[in-house]
């Protein structure tokens, strides 16, 4: 070795080192990339595990804000690590961490430099979570993607980071971190119909295992555990145990909670409920009500109607975005129930029927109150209810319809054929015009559909039955499978290319077919959420004082239901049925005013019938226009399943770079260019700890029982009969320093570095290429527990 070897100088007792009343107040720094890792290992099984939420939520938007949530939690316990006087307070600061990140991202305006928490940040905090406890206990989920349902999901995956921090690092029982993965997976297997999903479940499993890997790197001192073994088996002993007791509660589960009847993974829909009574998700999710609500009641009413109308909640009439949700309640509207009267209602000189209907809601109930259309008044009606004449539903703040019982009356229109096809004039001008608008995103199916549909319809009505008539025709089927095996379950433009296609869905799809077809051919719609008429219950009939018959309905989860409603000046909002074997045709729609054409059974194709040049012309960028968005379409999933498998190779690399990580920091120490602040280390340790690491690597059995001249002659054995040059000079200098405390000299360090590189590059000349790629993506050294 050419280096030169010399004694460290020894300190003359004089003035005190720098940094000694630190380093007697607080310890030793730790060094070493151990805490930083375990805190990478933690963070990417905690991000993993969040993927499993994408059922309970809308969307993934909150996810960059958890990621920050989670990063600041586990940033602050492995600062305070480098201390050892400090390492106790690793909680204290995990949690310090976690709120100061939750203010950051949620609360900065109310904060102290954006970050210390003050108490009008306590009070934005406890609103958010306010909200979000009431968007949980109205919704089935996916809930909506609110920003109170953000806070939540960041706050909740933040703590859970902070438990797992708690238990692998510690408490040192790194086995036991499953406990907060398996509170992440929770919500989703409690309250999805969809479960955990394969790919989540996968990856938190790989993220669990993960930590068990890189729990060896972990020490106070920034060394590697020099009671590995000891560890190691106490690791796998409490990991067996805790993964055993995991997979029999989730086969128990399966059996003992109702609800769970299917699927991979725990699954299960709607568990806040107790008792009778049950509540409708009235964003949209109603594939996850009917698939998942059992027959349980969530209303019985009685009323006068001769012909039973739809129990309506709300109302969706904004489709510019990429799901249809209710809109926000405007300011300035009255509580007054006892004399309403909708915005664009009937004209004066259209007959009414006056029909009462006493409602009871055992239960759990919902903010939305249902209601008959054309309600002119509410009565018995205890709490704080708003009305909204423009959308005409009824709403509280505060409150919900559960356990309540409360008398409407309503004055409906009495419809018929004639009138409805003498309603030809166009809408008023005081019509809100978001019953009009249709955003840039609409499939050219859509409108190529509607024109093709309404060709030979002359009136609004004629168009509008039209559509129902093709929309019921025996080319569309009813089904809740179809749209969730195909993917186009949900609502928004994006799913009515696919529906219209595959012709098969349940009331959501109808309903927003015949909606946005008729918008696109000039009549104004929303689309009305809640229950059809229910079953008929003969024993609940009542004689009323007057003589007239209060007949009796009940309504179930399974009644759930969607409908357009259509607007025709002069008679007000009128209910449509397109959804083939659901609900009740009104007399009205029973029977279309013009015969229309029905398309051809591919949607996107080009009509036969056209002979004009200009015609055939339009019919041609028509149908190129739909095969573009149908591309269009196709390239997003492409795109999203590409991200897909991006995200599981990065996680499958992570081992990768880890390894790569170790030996850079190594080399970089040997030649002096990184040395932990604070702590003189021997510069030969990385170097025979490299050398063993690659050996392990590359399948060289390793005994600590072995000298580190017996383990090179190991080393020697498996490379060939030639010994290596750079194993003796690696040899030389550990065992000068473990024996003689020697170090190197500039020179020597710069030897040492090449050697080690050298043998790194022996191993992979002689190693065949499944070793090499074994050795490089899969390090033995990372996962396995040995005795260094």
């Amino acid at each position: 070795m050419t280096g030169t070897l010399h004694a460290p100088p020894a300190h003359d007792g004089g003035a005190p080192a720098p940094h000694k009343p630190v380093r007697r107040l607080l310890g030793t720094p730790a060094t070493g990339p151990a805490r930083w890792v375990m805190a990478m290992a933690i963070f990417a099984a905690v991000m993993a595990a969040s993927f499993g939420l994408g059922g309970v939520v809308r969307n993934m938007t909150w996810l960059p804000q958890a990621a920050v949530v989670v990063g600041g939690t586990l940033l602050v316990p492995a600062l305070l690590r480098r201390w050892p006087a400090l390492s106790p307070f690793a909680p204290v600061g995990a949690l310090a961490g976690w709120f100061m990140s939750l203010t950051l991202v949620f609360f900065p305006g109310t904060a102290i430099l954006g970050v210390i928490p003050t108490p009008g940040t306590v009070s934005a905090a406890m609103d958010l979570a306010a909200k979000a406890s009431s968007v949980v206990m109205s919704n089935v989920a996916p809930v909506p993607a609110d920003v109170s349902m953000h806070f939540m999901f960041s706050a909740g995956l933040g703590f859970a980071a902070l438990l797992i921090d708690t238990l692998a690092i510690t408490v040192s029982m790194p086995a036991a971190s499953a406990l907060g993965l398996v509170l992440i997976l929770l919500p989703a297997a409690l309250t999805t119909s969809t479960g955990v999903g394969t790919a989540a479940f996968v990856g938190t499993a790989a993220g669990y295992l993960l930590i068990l890997g890189c729990a060896r790197w972990y020490a106070p001192n920034g060394k590697l555990r020099t009671d590995t073994p000891k560890v190691a088996s106490g690791i796998l002993a409490k990991g067996a145990a805790l993964g055993a007791a995991v997979v029999l509660l989730m086969a128990l589960a399966t059996q003992a909670v109702p609800g769970f009847t299917e699927g991979l993974y725990p699954q299960g829909s709607q568990l806040s409920g107790t008792g009778e009574g049950g509540t409708l998700d009235p964003m949209l999710s109603l594939g996850d009500d009917l698939r998942s609500q059992s027959s349980r009641v969530t209303m019985r009413y009685q009323s006068t109607a001769r012909e039973t109308p739809y129990m309506r909640m709300t109302t969706l009439e904004d489709f510019t975005g990429k799901v249809w949700e209710p809109s926000e309640l405007p300011k300035g509207l009255s509580q007054d129930l006892t004399s309403l009267s909708p915005a664009a209602g009937p004209a004066p000189g259209v007959p009414l029927e006056t029909v009462q209907t006493k409602v009871t809601v055992p239960g759990v109930g919902d903010p939305w109150l249902a209601a008959p259309l054309s309600a002119t008044s509410v009565d018995q009606l205890p709490g704080q209810w708003w009305w909204n004449p423009v959308t005409q539903t009824i709403k509280s703040t505060n409150a919900t319809s559960a356990g309540k019982s409360y008398l409407v009356t309503s004055a409906m229109p009495v419809l018929t054929q004639e009138a409805l096809n003498a309603a030809t004039a166009p809408p008023r001008s005081g019509l809100d015009p978001v019953f009009s608008e249709l955003p840039k995103d609409v499939p050219a199916v859509v409108g190529k559909t509607a024109g093709t549909v309404t060709a030979g319809a002359a009136t609004p009505y004629e168009k509008a039955m039209a559509i129902q008539d093709y929309l019921r025709s025996d080319e569309f089927s009813y089904s809740l499978s179809t749209p969730v095996v195909e993917g186009y379950d949900g609502s928004g433009m994006a799913v009515l290319a696919d529906f219209l296609k595959q012709k098969s869905g349940y009331c959501v799809h109808f309903s927003a077919a015949m909606a946005v077809m008729a918008r696109e051919v000039g009549i104004p719609s929303r689309i009305a959420v809640g229950y059809t008429q229910g079953v008929r219950e003969a024993g609940e009939d009542v004689q009323g004082a007057d003589g007239e018959l209060w007949r009796g309905y009940e309504v179930t989860g399974r009644d759930a239901h969607a409908w357009p409603e259509l607007y025709f000046e002069g008679l007000g909002w009128v209910p449509f049925e397109p959804t083939p074997s659901r609900g009740a045709v009104p007399d009205y729609a029973l029977d279309a005013g013009a015969s229309a054409p029905i398309p051809e059974p591919n949607p996107t194709g080009n009509s036969a019938a056209p002979t004009d040049s200009a015609t055939s012309a339009a019919a041609t960028t028509a149908a190129a226009a739909a095969a573009g968005e149908e591309l269009g379409i196709d390239i997003v999933l492409g795109l999203q399943r590409a991200g897909l498998v991006l995200l599981a190779l990065c996680v499958l690399l992570i081992p990768a770079l880890v390894r790569w990580m170790a030996r850079r920091m190594r080399l970089a120490a040997i030649r002096g260019v990184w040395r932990p602040l604070g702590r003189r280390q021997p510069s030969t340790t990385p170097a025979w700890q490299e050398l063993t690491d690659t050996a392990i690597d590359y399948g060289v059995p390793y005994s600590p029982a072995l000298t580190p001249s017996m383990q090179a002659d190991a080393v020697a054995a498996h490379l060939g009969s030639t010994r290596p040059p750079g194993l003796d000079v690696i040899l030389q200098a550990t065992e000068r320093t473990l024996y003689g405390g020697e170090l190197l000299d500039p020179g020597g360090r710069e030897d040492l570095a090449e050697a080690v590189e050298q043998m790194v590059a022996r191993f992979r000349s002689s190693a065949t290429p499944w070793r090499r790629f074994c050795a490089r993506y899969v390090p033995a050294s990372l996962f396995t527990f040995l005795r260094r």
